[in-house]
């Protein structure tokens, strides 16, 4: 009995009364825990789908899964062997070659400097991947003559050209003296793409592969290998450094991650700064446990004294204590983790009903005032732009990381209820029952 005694006195501090209803210290502590952990479990299971949905848009059109750049002196023989290679490994999905390099577009209208990808005209019918975030505005992904070119959306606005105009593109070799040889190349625009980044769609335009050899030099231009595997997260380092021990000494291999390094240590510190306010919220949430204590040994101080009289020692007064303060931070866990779970899965849902809320709201409200204000046309609201953001937000569950933010939530709890139960336990059960 005495073991199960503080156990039971922790509970029935807890619980309350019934008519002073449940958890009548220690509620307010117990919400305040649940309320401050959804936002950090949002941010936590919703900020990693958003960083993998954002790279992976980068992975699947720009910087592959992995680049092997090939000596500028490699010949040719050597050149194929490589890629020979390549398409006989079997983690390798797939292989691309690309020439990269700078290029001015233009018009009769305007002009605008690009990079200039030269690619397999092949790409977009053999990489799904790529398919799936290379959307055609307008016309065809075309690339079968010597002579076409696919723009950005915003590329094409800025030149204002359109499917079938011609435009020309200017390159230039460098010289052994340093001077430039400039290189004029009439082009047909075949498709206007967008990449849902307007940063993107302002920067690329696409040309054939064999057109990229001829009017991009070699020394002003990036020549690569691009390769997907299946599973650009998993492990990356570990396959490049596999692949890596296959390949001639010649050739360089780098990771996506090594090349959008900048990016991804942006993404990863902008979600630590995030977890670090929520953290800081839960903290203070959790060591609000404290207060709600003191004020429960203050009004029972007179059945402390009296239990204390009777035979309960300062262990057991202590540890009664305790197991409240642990119960309340279990049970704000507990809470806190499911709702913000159930918001995470459907923040999709959620944002969309916000959405549609405001522009429903705003166009009563326009209506209501049209007869005596003159609105200009106004665009729908969008929470997350797609032209910036992900059109849906992908979800990624870690149970590891839930664990161990209930696990510490309820540690906090526990030390914040240490204070108030180590001097509940030291009271004097004389001095308590004189004043009473």
């Amino acid at each position: 009995m005495k073991l199960f005694f503080p156990f039971f006195l922790g509970f029935r501090y807890l619980r309350g009364r019934k008519k002073g209803g449940f958890f009548p210290y220690l509620r307010g502590s117990i919400i305040g825990i649940a309320l401050s952990l959804i936002p950090l479990v949002v941010v936590l299971e919703v900020a990693d789908g958003m960083i993998e949905g954002i790279t992976r848009r980068y992975l699947e059109l720009g910087t592959y899964h992995l680049q092997i750049h090939l000596d500028r002196n490699i010949g040719d023989r050597e050149h194929q062997k490589v890629r020979k290679l390549l398409e006989d490994t079997l983690k390798i999905r797939q292989v691309f070659e690309e020439r990269q390099g700078m290029g001015l577009l233009y018009s009769s209208d305007s002009r605008y400097g690009v990079l200039l990808r030269a690619v397999s005209p092949e790409i977009y019918n053999e990489d799904e991947n790529f398919r799936k975030y290379f959307q055609i505005v307008e016309g065809d992904f075309n690339l079968g003559r010597a002579n076409y070119i696919l723009l950005g959306k915003e590329v094409a606005a800025i030149l204002e050209v359109k499917v079938g105009d011609g435009i020309k593109v200017l390159t230039s070799k460098i010289r052994e003296d340093g001077s430039f040889i400039p290189k004029v190349t009439r082009l047909k625009v075949t498709g206007i793409f967008t990449t849902g980044y307007q940063e993107l769609d302002r920067l690329w335009s696409y040309i054939p592969l064999n057109t990229g050899r001829r009017i991009i030099p070699g020394e002003n231009s990036s020549d690569f290998f691009g390769i997907k595997v299946g599973d650009p997260y998993n492990r990356i380092a570990e396959q490049a450094a596999q692949l890596a021990s296959l390949l001639p000494e010649r050739t360089h291999i780098y990771t996506w991650y090594e090349l959008e390094r900048a990016n991804y240590k942006s993404f990863q510190t902008t979600k630590a700064l995030l977890l670090f306010i929520m953290a800081l919220i839960v903290v203070v949430a959790s060591v609000n446990i404290s207060s709600g204590l003191i004020m429960l040994v203050l009004e029972k101080r007179q059945e402390l004294g009296i239990l204390k009289s009777i035979g309960a020692g300062p262990v057991a007064i202590s540890l009664s204590l305790l197991v409240s303060g642990f119960s309340a931070g279990l049970l704000g866990s507990l809470l806190g983790v499911i709702l913000g779970l159930a918001i995470a899965v459907n923040i999709n849902e959620i944002i969309w009903g916000i959405e549609y809320a405001l522009n429903l709201g705003l166009a009563i409200g326009r209506n209501i005032l049209a007869p005596l204000v003159n609105f200009t046309e106004m665009k729908p609201v969008k929470i997350f732009d797609p032209a910036f953001y992900l059109e849906q937000i992908p979800i990624r569950i870690k149970l590891f990381e839930l664990f161990l933010i209930a696990f510490l939530t309820i540690l906090l709890a526990t030390l914040a209820a240490y204070l108030p139960a180590r001097k509940a336990g030291q009271t004097k059960p004389l001095e308590i029952i004189r004043k009473y």
